[in-house]
Parts: structure tokens; C-alpha cells; sequence
């Protein structure tokens, strides 16, 4: 009987721990590059050493190797969905994509009806609400910086076993849709460039705080790196009437400069004074040249003119 087993890259061993119902595993495993391939290799082994001992599960073998025949005949080659890696946008999105559509029950189903009984007995939870049911465990849970997003899609698409074709219009589908975005997002989320790290968590509070933009997305672990990548990315995966979406954007936008100002003037005095028509006028004119609000210009013209005087005495 064989008792060694061997593959080739971690994504192969990845998928087929996975199918086997051992995601822990395949999880520890999964983010690694192939440098840590022999060790991979030696923990797959030892874990088969432990069931064949323990209980004389020969089948587990069996198990293996077909579910390794599987992946090499679905395997999705990287190169094809190269595109979505070569920027570190297309990457969160790819990844929150296929994340989104894989819970999707449609999905769910197809996977369902492919995984083993272990997987069943062990991985599955229904959802009471809705009998829905809803896959907790995936090979990268928490991607924390593009790269890995990337990869925890190609994991996905690996586990979907899609045929060649349906692979195909997948890819184009995700590409068209964030082909069409990227320019949306530069225009309407302008207000969010310069977002730091307090001022993403508040966005992503106001977020959390909506009834079904999330939808499922808010039971997800998404890593705060991610956050100021994947904010603009929700928004327009946010399944949504355009005008609706438009209206909380706008609002969302407004709540955003008030709470900015309303930090930004937290340890300022308020000074009262009252000028004349046409400083009035001069002042309108300098908030146009400077691009500032009024507290910000008279701040700026009382600082100019003292350290002015500071230089003539």
C-alpha cells in the first residue's frame, strides 16, 4: 500500500488538504512561497502517517491522489489571470470579487457538491435566517496585503473547478467591471486620497453602520492594511440601485469634510469679528486663490503678517 504522498506546488497540496477537510493544514501552508515546498511535503506525510496509524484509514490515500488528479486537471494557471496582479488595486478587487460571488448560493452549491464528506461533517454552518448555507473556512482568510489577495483568489478559482470556459468569462467579467471602476473611483472617491489611518476607520465605521452595503462582507476578518484599498472596492461591489448608491455616497462625503473640520478646529478658539463689505469681498476672493475655507485664510494672513514683522524687527 502507499504510504508517501508528494506535490508539486503548495497550491496543489493547498487544495487537495482542503477537499480532504484538513483546512487548518492547508490554511498554515497557504500564504508560503514554494521555498517552503519540502516542508509542506513533510507535514502533508505526517499527517497521513497519523490517520493510517490511529485508525487504518487506507482510503485517505486514495482520497489524496484523486483529489490530486483533480487539481491538475482544473488547476488554474496563473498566467491567465496575471492582469489582476500587475496592480494593487486589480488585486483587492479580484480577491473581493470572487469573494463576494463565492457566497453567493449559486456558488456555495457547486463547491458543496464537489467536497468530501469530511468536509460536510466538518466545515459547513447553516444560517437559520435564511438556510443559506455559508463556507467559513478558506485557504487564505485574511489576506493582509495585495499579493496575498491575489493568491486568495486563485485559491478560490481552484476550489470552484470551473471548465476552461466558464474560467474565461469569470476573468473578463471581473477585468470589464474593474476596468470600468477604476476611473469612477479616482472621480468619486477623491475626498478619500489623503484618508489617514483614523480618518479610513471612521469610513469604514460608517460602512458597518449601514443596513446591506456589506451585505455578508462585514463578517469577514478584512485586514485594516486593506481597508483604504478595499472601501472604494465595497462601494462599487455593493449590489445597489446607481441612484441610491449616489445619494449615500454624497452624503457619506459631506459627513466626512464635517467631521475633518470639525477635528481639525477641536483646540481653536473661535474669535467673533465683524468687517467691512468690501474685505468681505477680498476675503471671498482669497478662499477662491487659496483654495481654503475662511478660517483657514484669516489663520494663514494673521501667521504671514506676524512672521513679517518678526523679520523687520
Amino acid at each position: 500500500m502507499i504510504r508517501h504522498v508528494e506535490v508539486r506546488s503548495i497550491r496543489e497540496g493547498v487544495y487537495i488538504l482542503w477537499y480532504l477537510g484538513y483546512t487548518d493544514l492547508a490554511s498554515l501552508y497557504a500564504s508560503g512561497s514554494e521555498r517552503e515546498l519540502l516542508r509542506f511535503n513533510g507535514a502533508i506525510n505526517r499527517l497521513i502517517e497519523q490517520i493510517l496509524t490511529k485508525n487504518d484509514q487506507s482510503e485517505i490515500v486514495l482520497n489524496f491522489i484523486k483529489n490530486q488528479e483533480m487539481y491538475r486537471k482544473y488547476r488554474v494557471d496563473e498566467t491567465i489571470a496575471s492582469w489582476f496582479s500587475q496592480d494593487e488595486k486589480s488585486s483587492v478587487f479580484f480577491w473581493l470579487y470572487l469573494l463576494k460571488k463565492f457566497r453567493d448560493q449559486q456558488l456555495v452549491d457547486e463547491i458543496l457538491s464537489l467536497a468530501g464528506n469530511s468536509y460536510h461533517d466538518k466545515k459547513i454552518v447553516h444560517d437559520k435566517n435564511n438556510s443559506k448555507v455559508i463556507v467559513n473556512e478558506l485557504p487564505i482568510r485574511t489576506p493582509d496585503n495585495p499579493k496575498k489577495c491575489f493568491m486568495a483568489g486563485l485559491y478560490i478559482l481552484d476550489l470552484l473547478r470551473f471548465s476552461p470556459d466558464k474560467l474565461q468569462r469569470t476573468l473578463d467579467e471581473i477585468k470589464i467591471d474593474y476596468s470600468h471602476i477604476r476611473d469612477l473611483r479616482r472621480k468619486d472617491f477623491a475626498w478619500f486620497t489623503d484618508a489617514g489611518p483614523e480618518d479610513v476607520k471612521w469610513v469604514w465605521k460608517q460602512f458597518n453602520g449601514h443596513p446591506n452595503l456589506l451585505n455578508k462582507i462585514k463578517k469577514w476578518d478584512l485586514s485594516e492594511s486593506l481597508l483604504s484599498q478595499a472601501i472604494p472596492l465595497l462601494y462599487y461591489l455593493w449590489d445597489e440601485r446607481e441612484d441610491t448608491k449616489a445619494l449615500y455616497l454624497n452624503t457619506l462625503r459631506k459627513r466626512y469634510a464635517n467631521m475633518k473640520h470639525r477635528k481639525k478646529v477641536a483646540d481653536k478658539a473661535p474669535v467673533n469679528i465683524r468687517i467691512s463689505e468690501n474685505a468681505k469681498k477680498t476675503l471671498v476672493k482669497l478662499e477662491k486663490r487659496f483654495n481654503r475655507n475662511r478660517a483657514d485664510v484669516i489663520e494663514y494672513l494673521i501667521e504671514k503678517t506676524w512672521a513679517e514683522l518678526n523679520q523687520k524687527n
